[in-house]
């Protein structure tokens, strides 16, 4: 069965991710971190509208969302293989061609762009996150390092694309882990990543630790989702589920900015309670079916090229924007110019991830199942090929993965 609430979750996951990064382009008020300041420590009219718009646009819990789903789906698309070493190398296999061949257009496109026509110029009104992009003229060490995802400086989502291929990696042991053992065992191994995650918090470290847990939790999910029917009486599904929306994108507004760790543990939580309700498909919330909506899906299905091309699109438009409006204008309405640039870079992202989304991803998707096919078969294990030719991955922050996948397997 396939669930497109779930692929339009994600789109919607996408979607604030830009928005949010349209909003924190100009300094409001004079407050060029707007998005590290409290709500209630906001001062003028502009500052507090803008923070107060970063809730429900809050790029932090979309990420959390997509590393939720990743773990849900991957573990629900080795579900239907057999376990073996075939299909754990046929695993990588189109994990890679889901995840570069997109990113690889995108960040060539991205070094031509900057290369051939961007000179760096401090813009006042600006904040500190807009400052910090292209300082730098574009070195060859500098580009290797960005191809390899060693460094992620030329595309600033592409950090969740590195935290999505280093889970990879130790994502089937973990689908073992999680498969063969009990709930108890499951909830044990969850905490203890978990608390390295917290050690993580508390020690200058990888990223990678943060977020383990964040894809475990996906992993469980199916076991998750069995005991909460048990638990929960059908009528509360409702009631969890605006609960879950509004946790879920409050969280880095009830905890500081320095206090990370906190705030994406209850991003998961939350992340993971409205994914589990979507997915088991019981109840039908209001709230959800701005999900159904024609073009949300659509906006799923394109998610990750939209993803790993709006910042470099909203990036020139700011650009743009700025060589030609005055300093007095951007200073007197940040609102209403970050607005703007999310509805112009929206658009243009849309139809630039319709093009990336048929001429790369697809095609990228199909080879890579093929080859997947045929590394199984070289291992000894013969997988369905049908079955084969249809599975996607995902990513995020995203993260963003597949557009097609069931309540007991990936379509």
């Amino acid at each position: 069965m396939f669930i497109t609430r779930l692929e339009s979750l994600r789109g919607i996951a996408a979607l604030m991710v830009a928005v949010s990064h349209c909003l924190i382009v100009f300094a409001v008020n004079q407050n060029e971190m707007i998005w590290a300041t409290p709500l209630q420590e906001t001062q003028g009219t502009q500052a507090f509208i803008t923070r107060l718009l970063l809730i429900p646009f809050n790029g932090g819990a979309a990420v959390t969302v997509f590393f939720v789903l990743s773990g849900y789906v991957l573990g629900l698309s080795l579900d239907r293989k057999s376990k073996s070493l075939g299909t754990c190398f046929a695993f990588y296999v189109k994990r890679l061609f889901r995840i570069y061949p997109a990113y690889l257009v995108c960040l060539t496109l991205i070094i031509f762009s900057i290369a051939c026509f961007h000179t760096y110029t401090v813009y006042p009104d600006t904040s500190v996150w807009f400052k910090e992009w292209y300082q730098n003229p574009i070195t060859i060490d500098n580009v290797l390092a960005n191809y390899t995802l060693f460094e992620t400086n030329l595309n600033q989502v592409a950090w969740t694309l590195k935290v999505e291929l280093v889970m990879s990696v130790v994502f089937p042991l973990a689908y073992i882990v999680s498969r063969s053992t009990g709930a108890k065992l499951n909830l044990l191994f969850l905490f203890l990543l978990i608390v390295c995650s917290l050690i993580r918090a508390l020690l200058p470290g990888s990223l990678y630790f943060m977020y383990g847990y964040v894809f475990y939790l996906g992993l469980i999910l199916p076991t998750l989702i069995e005991k909460l029917n048990q638990l929960v009486s059908l009528k509360a599904w409702n009631t969890l589920f605006l609960i879950s929306i509004a946790c879920l994108i409050s969280a880095r507004s009830v905890f500081s900015p320095g206090n990370l760790f906190c705030a994406v543990l209850m991003e998961a939580v939350f992340a993971t309670l409205l994914i589990a309700i979507l997915a088991d498909g019981k109840t039908n919330p209001l709230l959800s079916r701005v999900l159904d909506v024609p073009l949300v899906r659509k906006l799923g299905q394109l998610s990750y090229s939209f993803y790993i091309y709006h910042f470099i699109i909203l990036y020139w438009l700011a650009c743009g924007l700025l060589a030609v409006v005055s300093p007095t204008v951007t200073a007197a309405y940040p609102v209403m110019l970050g607005l703007l640039l999310a509805v112009v870079s929206v658009v243009i992202s849309y139809y630039v991830a319709f093009l990336s989304y048929h001429l790369v991803e697809r095609p990228m998707i199909k080879c890579g199942a093929a080859t997947a096919v045929k590394v199984s078969r070289s291992s000894g294990t013969v997988p369905n090929v049908a079955l084969a030719s249809q599975e996607t991955g995902s990513i995020s922050e995203s993260g963003i993965e597949s557009p097609s996948f069931s309540r007991k397997t990936e379509k």
